[in-house]
């Protein structure tokens, strides 16, 4: 009961004050605003690399290299071929219009039948430095291939001169070898099959950072909370002291009073989404609930711990805002857990955002029960720990 009490002396200051209107109902509405139109891009698109174009100068110019181009252009998903002169190319690059110019010698094609080796020369654009460098990756890899392609057609033309065979049938058979091991190290849709990396969780890149967003403002918005009762927190510890308020109600309040005002916003924010997007609840609506209410309850008991620790409120001030750099950086907002890889995966693993954003992803979206379980289960440890730290720290700093 003191702690209800409590709880609505700090909420009715924290009202008092402006900002809280601000944080309450203008950062979601700025926020609703930057995923619809600051990532359009991403939130639209399957992919997070575009599609681009390479410029093919063939100097060669022989049957071979032209179905090797067909095939370029009949295999293009990600990269679309254009043939062009030299000039064009050049013209091309320095406009920025393609991402790379991917020049073919004179004799490549005999070059390769007789084991001369010709070397294509890719042409990367230093304006679009991720994407030249995926193209001169690929034809790498290819350049590779032909070299071991060319000790596969060596080795059958010299099989086929012992066994007996000479004049134009050996010739035609090295012919037909070469374009097949040829076609086949350029053929990147052969070498390299579409399948969808599960990055996102299984989701799209909208609901993946709608979710990041929500999240990281409530953790915003915790921070400014606690801030903002902090000024008054001298008064009202002095005034528990005389009125003998135990520890755990002055825990429970600062619990409480951060709690409210996380579910206000979390409340705003969902709906908003909902109404403003086209993201809908794909997975199971009782599970969702219980999502967003252990999200506001972990959130509000960081918070509550944060504001007990025996430092000055400036510096609580300070780590929360670490915490919120750490937690947006390592724990699953910013990167997918994909990203993360030795230590970081550690690292990963043992934030707060990371359980809740796979809980609220596997509840809202992709309905898993066991990963959710599993996702409230670690929360209610970490959260059952930093609630009893923060009962020993208060008691302490009331001896």
């Amino acid at each position: 009961m003191r702690a209800m009490t409590l709880a609505k002396t700090q909420l009715k200051e924290v009202f008092n004050q402006p900002i809280a209107w601000i944080v309450l109902f203008v950062m979601p509405i700025a926020l609703i605003g930057f995923l619809l139109y600051g990532l359009e891009h991403v939130i639209k698109s399957k992919s997070l690399l575009p599609p681009f174009d390479v410029a093919i100068v063939d100097a060669d110019d022989t049957e071979g290299t032209r179905q090797l181009i067909q095939q370029f252009k009949d295999n293009g998903e990600l990269i679309s071929f254009r043939v062009v002169d030299e000039v064009k190319a050049n013209t091309l690059i320095e406009e920025n219009k393609i991402a790379a110019i991917l020049k073919v010698p004179e004799g490549f094609t005999d070059g390769i039948r007789d084991g001369d080796n010709k070397q294509v020369t890719v042409i990367g654009n230093n304006q679009r430095p991720f994407q030249s460098a995926l193209f001169n990756e690929m034809m790498n890899s290819s350049a590779d291939l032909v070299s071991a392609a060319q000790s596969g057609v060596n080795t059958i033309y010299d099989y086929m001169v012992e066994v007996g065979h000479e004049g134009e049938y050996l010739q035609r058979v090295a012919d037909i070898k070469i374009l097949e091991f040829t076609s086949f190290a350029f053929n990147r849709k052969s070498m390299f099959d579409k399948s969808e990396v599960n990055a996102f969780e299984g989701v799209t890149p909208l609901k993946y950072y709608s979710t990041s967003g929500i999240i990281f403002l409530l953790l915003l918005t915790g921070l400014l909370t606690m801030s903002l009762t902090s000024s008054t927190k001298d008064k009202i510890d002095e005034r528990l002291r005389t009125f003998g308020v135990s520890t755990i109600s002055h825990v429970s309040s600062a619990f409480i009073t951060t709690f409210v005002i996380l579910f206000m916003q979390a409340m705003l924010l969902l709906s908003g989404l909902f109404l403003l997007t086209e993201v809908s609840v794909t997975g199971h609506w009782g599970w969702s609930i219980v999502a967003i209410i252990t999200m506001i309850i972990a959130i509000s008991v960081w918070y509550t711990f944060l504001s007990n620790l025996p430092i000055p409120s400036g510096i609580q001030f300070f780590v929360g805002l670490i915490g919120i750099m750490v937690f947006t950086a390592s724990g699953s907002l910013l990167f997918p857990e994909a990203y993360y890889t030795g230590f970081l995966e550690w690292v990963n693993l043992s934030t707060l955002t990371h359980w809740i954003h796979t809980m609220f992803i596997h509840a809202l979206f992709v309905y898993n029960k066991e990963i959710i379980l599993a996702s409230i289960g670690v929360l209610g440890g970490m959260t059952g720990l930093l609630f009893s730290s923060s009962l020993l720290l208060r008691q302490v700093r009331r001896i």
